[in-house]
């Protein structure tokens, strides 16, 4: 099984120039004791834009004229 997530190959992030396999296979007791799946991390790079302003809805039309 490690044969072939070995030979999915790697992924290489072009943010952080760091290589991380595609497949990992992590068993439970290495999770509980503290194994992590390696990922590029998390952090945004990008200024986040602020929320645009929705247009309200119109009032709807009574249809009577005054």
């Amino acid at each position: 099984m490690d044969t072939e997530a070995v030979s999915a190959g790697f992924y290489e992030s072009p943010g952080w120039n760091q290589k991380y396999r595609r497949i990992q296979i992590l068993t439970i007791e290495a999770l509980l004791h503290g194994a992590q799946v390696q990922l590029p991390p998390t952090a945004r790079t990008f200024k986040q834009a602020p929320k645009a302003d929705q247009p309200k809805p119109a009032a709807p039309a009574s249809g009577l004229s005054i």
